[in-house]
């Protein structure tokens, strides 16, 4: 085992010195911890805001980043909106994202994960089913969760913690035990193909590789069960399948939990024995942790992780019990205290995880001179943890206002696709579609999504229908091809009766994903309006034949919604020529915040200062005002925010689209939820 020994602590700093870890030379001793954003696509591809993210960290100064929580498998997500390394197709967006964190001088290292029991799946994989013992435990941890959140969250946390715990019901066969070895191994590989210099596997936090370590979890009598030596038999066959699979030479890291804080659980003296396990399998590094989902709302536990540098002793211990590096977590706040902690040889990284969160500068601020950048500290408020819990996405709320707005719709963004789906009934919609070509044109905006059409087929409609709709799926394809928009193929021709299309449309945009809904208006049909306030966090249009369709109005109310709109315009309208686009906002206060508010959205959207806002002054009701301005101005096409509002809500309160709706006479409404 060649291994660096560490050198002996001078009363100089060392937060700025090198240090290797295998193969690599790390520029500094500071390391931007792994922290689950909740940042990936749904699909588990790293999104352009994830990358953005982790660039951004690199370029903080960090020695090294290790990206969190990367699925090794879809059985072993934590949430919706996880990384995910488990098939080939991840490779090229890995491929980005280790590029875009080295390009600012910062070693790559990705972090390997499965969920295990905490997986979000219907079918949780697990060392040993729930035992009777520990269910006073698991509820007594149930509300200590609870109580972490406001009361109208509750429910529905607390039904889909009851779900979990019931589906944990079952032990991995030993199949399912050499799958997920497997699973880490590929992973791994492919992460190193993806150009990451390091990978880091993740044995915390309650998640699967520490299920099998913990005798509150693993309960097993014989296999990798029983006393701790034939514990520790699972997390080390995946240590020496993921060596395996990589070059002699590339680093290996893990993240140890060091105390477990629940019955019977991982204490510091079992998590020695298995540190010196791990470096004798050629671990890189280790990367200190405590606690798990099922102890950290314990009053206890809060109290411990609200302290300053809390695993300060714990980690010192583990640090004098092995040779290899070891890095430090657990609010390290200020640039001293991380000094402190180096000097002292209580580890020889320090891990910054919430702090670099909360404060970007907290490396460059170190750098400078005493008093030149004073720390934002993180105040460990623990906001950002329920967001990610309610997959929400990473927020601190030290962050200024308008990088919040920026990151949640970054955020809200993640389940929208430019996949358009055109819902056509008949003749009529199929001439409204032509006429409104140019707004179809330029919807389609920089993407290439191929189109989709939905015919709906009623039993009176003969051969005619069929010709007049093969020829407008040819019109539709040359128009595509045309303005080199990518492929038009029908993807479903339906026949069934009415009382069934709502719900057959409802099922096909969900199974296809498909993030914009266009519909021809009609006065004297009821479901297209129907279809249009039913589809939620999606795109949806009423086309309508107006001459004027290029004038285009937009009513703002400058709530967050209206950066969804402009998000919309950016990608279409608001950069073609020929369209002439007029925002508005009733205004119902003082004028002069509405326009700091509009210079504010403008800034987060991406928009050039000289975007006008029109105001309409007075104590004006809204729905009339905007009816005026539309018919007044000539304006074509209306676009506009739903606001999310249900049935009911719509029903007692109203809403200002239903209102511009019922006004509208030959224009076209979209509505973004």
């Amino acid at each position: 085992m060649d291994q660096e020994k560490r050198p002996d602590i001078s009363d100089d700093s060392l937060l700025f010195t090198p240090k290797r870890v295998g193969m690599h030379q790390i520029k500094n001793r500071l390391i931007a911890l792994p922290v689950h954003t909740g940042f990936a696509r749904p699909d588990g591809h790293a999104s352009p805001w994830l990358t953005t993210f982790y660039e951004g960290l690199a370029g903080s100064g960090v020695g090294m980043v290790v990206v969190a929580n990367t699925a090794v498998s879809l059985d072993g997500v934590v949430s919706r909106y996880n990384l995910r390394a488990d098939t080939d197709a991840f490779i090229p967006g890995l491929s980005h994202l280790a590029a875009a964190i080295k390009k600012n001088g910062a070693t790559a290292c990705i972090q390997l994960n499965h969920a295990g029991r905490f997986a979000k799946t219907d079918t949780p994989l697990l060392p040993f089913p729930m035992s009777h013992s520990d269910l006073s435990f698991n509820v007594e941890s149930l509300k200590g969760f609870m109580e972490f959140f406001p009361f109208e969250e509750r429910f529905h946390l607390t039904r889909e913690f009851l779900y979990k715990i019931k589906a944990w019901g079952h032990a991995m066969t030993p199949a399912e035990q050499e799958r997920v070895i497997d699973d880490f191994a590929q992973a791994a590989f492919r992460a190193y193909q993806a150009g990451f210099d390091m990978v880091e596997l993740h044995g915390a936090n309650g998640y699967l590789l520490c299920q099998y370590l913990s005798s509150f979890t693993n309960k097993l009598e014989s296999g990798p069960g029983g006393d701790f030596p034939r514990r520790c038999t699972f997390p080390l066959r995946v240590v020496q399948a993921v060596k395996k699979h990589l070059p002699p030479n590339f680093p290996v890291g893990f993240r140890i939990l060091l105390r477990e804080w629940v019955p019977g659980g991982i204490d510091l003296t079992e998590a020695l024995a298995f540190a010196r396990l791990l470096e004798k399998e050629g671990i890189a590094y280790l990367s200190a942790s405590t606690g798990t989902f099922n102890s950290i709302f314990s009053r206890h536990a809060i109290t411990e992780m609200g302290k300053r540098a809390y695993l300060r002793q714990d980690t010192r211990t583990l640090t004098q019990s092995v040779v290899i590096p070891t890095i430090i977590s657990g609010r390290i706040t200020t640039p001293s205290v991380a000094d402190k902690l180096l000097r002292e040889g209580t580890a020889d990284f320090i891990g910054l995880g919430r702090p670099l969160r909360c404060d970007p500068g907290w490396v460059k601020k170190a750098r400078a001179k005493a008093g030149t950048g004073k720390i934002r500290v993180c105040t460990n408020c623990n906001a950002c943890l329920k967001r990610v819990i309610l997959e929400k996405g990473f927020i601190c709320s030290r962050w200024p206002r308008l990088y919040q707005e920026k990151s949640k719709l970054a955020h809200k963004l993640l389940t929208r696709t430019d996949k358009s789906l055109w819902l056509i009934e008949g003749p009529r919609d199929m001439s409204t579609f032509k006429q409104c070509l140019p707004l179809l044109l330029k919807d389609a905006g920089h993407g290439t999504a191929p189109l989709s059409m939905l015919f709906l087929r009623d039993a009176y409609q003969n051969q005619l229908f069929d010709t007049e709709k093969s020829s407008f799926i040819k019109w539709a394809e040359d128009v595509y091809k045309e303005n080199d928009l990518g492929d038009a193929t029908p993807v479903n021709v339906m026949e069934t009766s009415r009382e069934k299309w709502e719900e057959t449309i409802h099922q096909v945009i969900l199974k296809g994903s498909y993030g914009k809904i266009f519909l021809g208006s009609a006065q004297d049909r009821a479901w297209p309006k129907r279809v249009l306030y039913r589809e939620r966090g999606k795109v949806a249009a009423l086309l309508s034949e107006s001459r004027f369709q290029r004038r285009i109005l937009v009513p703002v109310d400058l709530s967050d919604a209206t950066l969804l709109i402009m998000e919309f315009l950016k990608k279409g309208y608001m950069t073609a020529d020929g369209f002439i686009i007029t925002f508005v906002h009733v205004l119902t206060g003082r004028q002069e915040p509405a326009m700091q508010r509009w210079s504010g959205l403008k800034s987060i959207a991406g928009f050039g200062k000289a975007v006008p806002l029109e105001l309409i002054h007075g104590n004006t009701d809204v729905v009339p005002a905007l009816a005026d301005i539309i018919h007044s101005g000539n304006h074509g096409t209306i676009i506009m925010g739903k606001r999310g509002l249900s049935g009911i809500k719509r029903w007692l309160l109203g809403s200002v689209s239903s209102g511009v709706l019922a006004r509208l006479t030959d224009q076209s409404l979209f509505l973004i939820d």
